[in-house]
C-alpha cells in the first residue's frame, strides 16, 4: 500500500519513484497488479472504493508456462514404465490403445469420436473443429456474411489420413478442410496428432484460409464433456470474461469457477464467457478431469449451453442446458467491437489471417479421489 506519506517532498504535478520489496518468482509468468483506491469517500462511494488497476508484466529468468512444463515432465516420467501403444485400422477409424486408454480417430472428420480412460468415456459427442460462435449484438452487421458463408454449418472433412507408430508414440497426419453444403472449402488444414504412451494428446495444425471468405468468428476444438466435469481452473485473464479487444476489466491470475458460473446472462443470448491469453485450463469432476495447455496462449469457453442454443434463442429465459459441459479451446476469436451502433471492428482485432498454426495439448485423467 502506497500513500502520500511515502512521498513527503513531492509537490502536486511532480513525479517520483519508490522502490517496492517485490518477491518475483524466478519461473513462470509474473505480473505486478497496482490497484487504485479512493482516499476520501463521497455520497456514492465509500473510502477505499476501487477506482481501477494497472498490470505490469515483470521480467524474470524463465517466463514460460511452468505448469505445462511440470505436466510434461510428469508425463515423460510415467511413460518410461508403460508398454508400447497398439493401433488398429478399419475403413473409418484408427483405434489407438494404451495401458489404460482407448482413443478412436474418425478418418472422415480428422477428429476423435471417442476418448476412454480407465473405462470412463470423456466425450458425450464426437470432437469437432469449430469456427462458429453465437453472434453478439455487435456482430449484427457481419452475421449476414457469416451465415452466407455457411460458417454456422461448417464441418471438418479429412481427405487423406496416414499414421506412424513407434515404441514411444503414435502420429496421425490428416489433410483436411472445413466445408459446408453449397460453398467451396473455407480453409485447408494439415493436422498432426501425436498420442503418447501415457495418453497425452498433442495437436499441431497448419491452417490456410480461402480469403474470399469473411473474417472468422473463431477457430479451435469443441468438446462435449460429461456434465459432471463442471469445475474449472485456469491461468489467464479473469475473473471477468475477456476477448482480444475486451479485457481491460480482467487481470492475469489463477482462477477457479463452476462451469455454470462462467456464463454471462445477457438479455439476448449470444457468445459470452470466453477467457483470453490462457496458459492452461483444467475442467474436472471429483473423479476425472481434462487438462488443456499450449506453448502458444489460447482462449477457452466452458458452458452448459451450446453455441447453437445461444444462436437460436431470442431471450435468456428460453435457454436450456444441453446436458454436457461444452468446452471450446480456441486459437482465438474475432474481436467483439462496437458495430451494433459504432464503427467496424478495428483490423488488428479481426480474425482475418490467411495462415496460422493452432497447437493444443490434452491430458485426460481419472481417479481424482
Amino acid at each position: 500500500r502506497v500513500t502520500e506519506a511515502d512521498f513527503p517532498h513531492v509537490l502536486p504535478g511532480e513525479t517520483a519513484a519508490i522502490s517496492l520489496p517485490l518477491n518475483v518468482p524466478k519461473n513462470g509468468r509474473a505480473y505486478l497488479k497496482i490497484t487504485y483506491l479512493l482516499k476520501q469517500g463521497d455520497s456514492l462511494r465509500p473510502v477505499e472504493h476501487e477506482l481501477g488497476f494497472d498490470e505490469i508484466l515483470l521480467n524474470n529468468e524463465d517466463g514460460r508456462n511452468q505448469t505445462s512444463l511440470k505436466w510434461r515432465a510428469e508425463a515423460a516420467a510415467k511413460a518410461l514404465t508403460l508398454p508400447p501403444l497398439t493401433l488398429e485400422e478399419n475403413d473409418r477409424q484408427l483405434i489407438i490403445s494404451g495401458k489404460a486408454f482407448t482413443y478412436v480417430y474418425d478418418k472422415r472428420t480428422g477428429t476423435f469420436s471417442r476418448l476412454t480412460v480407465d473405462g470412463k468415456d470423456f466425450l458425450d459427442r464426437p470432437m469437432e473443429i469449430n469456427i462458429w460462435r453465437a453472434p453478439t449484438d455487435n456482430d449484427a452487421p457481419i452475421k449476414e456474411k457469416w451465415t452466407k458463408a455457411m460458417y454456422h454449418l461448417a464441418r471438418s472433412r479429412a481427405y487423406t489420413t496416414d499414421y506412424s507408430l513407434t515404441d514411444e508414440a503414435a502420429e496421425i497426419r490428416s489433410h483436411m478442410a472445413m466445408t459446408a453444403i453449397g460453398v467451396q472449402p473455407m480453409m485447408t488444414m494439415d493436422a498432426i496428432w501425436t498420442i503418447h504412451k501415457d495418453g497425452q494428446m498433442d495437436l499441431n495444425m497448419a491452417v490456410t484460409r480461402d480469403m474470399e471468405f469473411p473474417a472468422l468468428p473463431r477457430f479451435g476444438l469443441r468438446l462435449f464433456l460429461p456434465e459432471s466435469v463442471n469445475q474449472v481452473t485456469y491461468y489467464g485473464l479473469g475473473p471477468n470474461e475477456s476477448y482480444i479487444d475486451k479485457c481491460r476489466a480482467s487481470y492475469h491470475g489463477r482462477f477457479e469457477s463452476r462451469v455454470k458460473d462462467l456464463h454471462e446472462d445477457y438479455l439476448k443470448p449470444q457468445e459470452n464467457g470466453s477467457h483470453a491469453d490462457c496458459d492452461y485450463v483444467m475442467v474436472e469432476s471429483p473423479t476425472a478431469g481434462l487438462k488443456a495447455f499450449s506453448g502458444n496462449r489460447f482462449s477457452f469457453n466452458a458452458s452448459v449451453f451450446t453455441q447453437e442454443e445461444l444462436t437460436e434463442k431470442k431471450h435468456a429465459y428460453e435457454l436450456k442446458s444441453c446436458g454436457s459441459t461444452v468446452l471450446n479451446l480456441d486459437f482465438r476469436q474475432n474481436g467483439i467491437g462496437s458495430n451494433s451502433c459504432g464503427p467496424e471492428l478495428l483490423k488488428k482485432y479481426r480474425f482475418d489471417e490467411e495462415t496460422f498454426t493452432y497447437s493444443i495439448n490434452l491430458i485426460l485423467e481419472t481417479g481424482k479421489d
